[in-house]
């Protein structure tokens, strides 16, 4: 392991003398071998050590004792120790957000917070490396999803990264270190989990040699990539109309890898840091005139011959729309609702769109929505708020001012998205109904 780590830091230019070094220490095999051998060569690396301990208060009592084995770990070896314990399941119920996600935000965070600029050092292995490659092409990723975990990424180094699991065990037992286990890597309802406990084998059985291809192939695969970014540059220098706007001209004269890799790299520069390969290919394929909404209501639009940014709307001014009972088209933001009056019969209630009883509405409007709106969609025996049912379906909040709400006295009779009240469908006395269709072209 001393070997690999060294070839890693020394290929990398992972330290510069002097450089204070955060480990981000679990008490798990990995880290505890990673901040052995840091602290151990520190003087000849040039640098000063310190561990940092994340509880994330799931395992309860398990966990405490893992804080509790860091600090005297630590303790033993006189090496400074930081500790901040965490409610993960609360805060990932209150970010939207899976559990696993959550946790590792909340540990960069904390990572970063003691850093304070400094070097953060994780005891990510090859191992990891192979879990994070598997994981991604499971999920349909891009070529930089099959890089795997990169060695340097901003102020994060992983000294491990050429080493195994077994590497680092061996490391401990070499030099008498003991380390925690975590209960939780035996439970495969984890998908990282069940990547290490049911698949890796499966694939070691191909070929015993499965990790350090795997190594390999994500260098092969990453040093393409680094081309490729290369050429992604200088073409969205090329296609770039100014800082807010590409040009499709030059844009679609690209290979499609190429002008893929572009239209990334411009949405990343306007604030859009987790784009899925769904999201660009939307706006790639957007007709004209239409806009495509990223996260925190970032809006792109596609019109003659340019995509660009649209404007961000910093106060939401709220829409109030009459509607009349009367075939209509209306405007609201960048979508159309269109509003059809038709007797009730089986060839009106089919070829999509909502509908609802024309005369069970009152006077409507058409408009955002409102604190405390709620509504009873079909077959959810259930009343809800605009904000769970918005919340359920991890709607951008700002995202959520641009759905339009039909609605009359009596309350909400329909939101774009997700149905019609129950209370305002048609039934065996209706005679006359309301078909309603939203858009985003007109």
């Amino acid at each position: 392991m001393k070997n690999k780590c060294l070839h890693a830091v020394a290929q990398y230019n992972m330290f510069n003398d002097g450089d204070r070094v955060v480990v981000a220490f679990s008490g798990g095999a990995d880290s505890v071998a990673l901040l052995h051998f840091l602290h151990t060569y520190a003087k000849e690396l040039g640098i000063t050590v310190l561990a940092a301990h994340f509880n994330h208060g799931i395992r309860g009592t398990e966990a405490d004792e893992d804080a509790l084995f860091c600090e005297q770990f630590c303790e033993q070896y006189g090496i400074c120790f930081v500790t901040q314990k965490a409610d993960v399941p609360a805060e990932a119920e209150a970010r939207h957000l899976g559990t696993e996600e959550c946790a590792r935000i909340l540990r960069y965070e904390f990572l970063q917070s003691v850093a304070d600029h400094a070097k953060i050092a994780t005891a990510h292995t090859n191992s990891d490396s192979c879990e994070s490659f598997l994981f991604n092409f499971a999920r349909g990723t891009g070529l930089q999803g099959l890089c795997g975990i990169p060695a340097v990424r901003g102020n994060i180094i992983r000294p491990c990264i050429y080493c195994s699991a077994v590497d680092t065990r061996q490391y401990c037992k070499e030099n008498g270190l003991s380390w925690r286990e975590d209960s939780t890597n035996a439970q495969t309802k984890y998908t990282r989990n069940k990547i290490r406990l049911k698949i890796i084998p499966h694939l070691k059985e191909v070929n015993t040699s499965f990790e350090e291809n795997a190594l390999r192939c994500m260098r092969i695969l990453q040093a393409e990539n680094d081309f490729l970014q290369g050429v992604t540059v200088q073409s969205y220098e090329q296609c770039k109309d100014g800082k807010n706007a590409l040009l499709l001209e030059p844009l679609s004269r690209l290979h499609p890898a190429v002008a893929t890799r572009v239209l990334m790299h411009f949405v990343q520069q306007h604030g859009c840091e987790n784009v899925s390969m769904r999201q660009i290919s939307l706006l790639m394929q957007a007709k004209n005139g239409e806009v495509v909404t990223f996260s925190d209501a970032i809006r792109f639009k596609k019109q003659d011959g340019r995509i660009f940014l649209v404007e961000p709307m910093k106060e939401m001014q709220p829409l109030f729309i009459p509607v009349f009972a009367a075939d209509s088209v209306i405007p609201f933001f960048d979508t159309y609702v269109y509003f059809k009056v038709l007797p009730y019969n089986n060839e009106n209630i089919g070829n999509g769109g909502w509908i609802l009883d024309a005369d069970k509405i009152g006077t409507a409007v058409l408009r955002t929505r409102l604190p405390g709106d709620r509504i009873r969609l079909p077959k959810r025996n259930c009343t809800k708020t605009l904000k769970q049912l918005f919340t359920e379906k991890k709607i951008p909040i700002q995202q959520r001012a641009l759905l339009p709400v039909l609605a009359d006295e009596n309350g909400v009779i329909w939101v774009a998205g997700f149905g019609v009240d129950e209370t305002r469908l048609p039934d065996k006395y209706t005679r006359k109904i309301i078909k309603i269709e939203w858009s985003k072209t007109i």
